[in-house]
C-alpha cells in the first residue's frame, strides 16, 4: 500500500534550514544582544552545522539583516491583519494603539534598537536595516492613514494624528526599557488615547462645519 506522505524537496529542506537557522539567531539576540551575538551560538541553537549556516549565510551581516526582515516582516503582517480586519462601527483610534502598543512593547522593538544602534558602526549595515525598516514599517502607517483617510479626514490631518500615537507610545516604551512601570504606562496610554480622540473629532467636527459653511443656503433668504 502506497502511503501519501510527501517527500519533501531539497528546496523546501533547504528553506526550512534556512528559517531555522533565523530563527535560532532571533533566540540568541534577544538573549545576548548584539553585542554577544556570536554566529558559532546560532548553529548550536538552531542545531545545523557552520558548514550548512555558511551555506545560508556566508557573513554575518547577512545573519542580520535576515533577523531584522524577518522581525519587521512579522509584526507589519500582523498590522496588516489588524487593519484588514476592521469594521467601520469599530474604534479606530483604539485599534491604531493597540497596534502601536504591540509593536513596541514587543521583545523584538529594544532588539531592533541594539540592532540599530550598532549598524550605525557600520554604513552598508546601517542603509540595509534602515531601508528594510521604512519598506515595512512605512507600509503599515501608509495603511493606517488610508484608513483615517477613509473616516473622513484629510491625508494631513491623519498623519498627525498617527504621528501623536506612534511617537508617544514609542517614547513610553524606550523609557520602559529602564523604568518598568505598567500602571503608568497603561494610564498614560489611555492619555494618549483621549487626546488622540479629542484631535480625531475636532478635525471631523471642523470638516462637518466646512461642508456646512459651503452649503448652498436655502430658504427665504436665498
Amino acid at each position: 500500500m502506497t502511503g501519501n506522505t510527501h517527500k519533501k524537496t531539497q528546496l523546501e529542506r533547504s528553506q526550512e534550514t534556512r528559517e531555522r537557522i533565523t530563527a535560532a539567531a532571533i533566540t540568541v539576540l534577544r538573549r545576548k544582544g548584539f553585542a554577544g551575538f556570536r554566529v558559532a551560538d546560532v548553529a548550536t541553537e538552531a542545531g545545523v552545522s557552520r558548514g550548512a549556516q555558511t551555506h545560508h549565510f556566508p557573513s554575518k551581516r547577512e545573519l542580520v539583516l535576515a533577523v531584522f526582515a524577518t522581525v519587521f516582516n512579522q509584526a507589519s503582517e500582523a498590522s496588516r491583519a489588524r487593519i484588514a480586519g476592521i469594521q467601520p462601527s469599530d474604534d479606530v483610534i483604539d485599534a491604531i494603539l493597540v497596534d502601536a502598543a504591540e509593536f513596541f512593547l514587543s521583545p523584538d522593538f529594544p532588539m531592533g534598537l541594539d540592532m540599530l544602534g550598532a549598524a550605525e558602526r557600520d554604513p552598508e549595515l546601517r542603509d540595509a536595516v534602515s531601508e528594510s525598516a521604512r519598506a515595512t514599517r512605512s507600509l503599515v502607517e501608509q495603511m493606517w492613514v488610508n484608513l483615517l483617510v477613509a473616516r473622513g479626514l484629510p491625508r494631513p490631518d491623519a498623519e498627525d494624528l498617527l504621528w501623536l500615537i506612534f511617537s508617544a507610545i514609542r517614547g513610553l516604551s524606550v523609557r520602559m526599557l529602564w523604568q518598568f512601570d505598567n500602571d503608568r504606562f497603561e494610564r498614560l496610554k489611555r492619555i494618549t488615547y483621549r487626546a488622540a480622540c479629542d484631535l480625531y473629532e475636532k478635525k471631523q467636527s471642523g470638516i462637518h462645519l466646512k461642508i456646512a459653511e459651503q452649503a448652498p443656503k436655502r430658504g427665504i433668504l436665498q
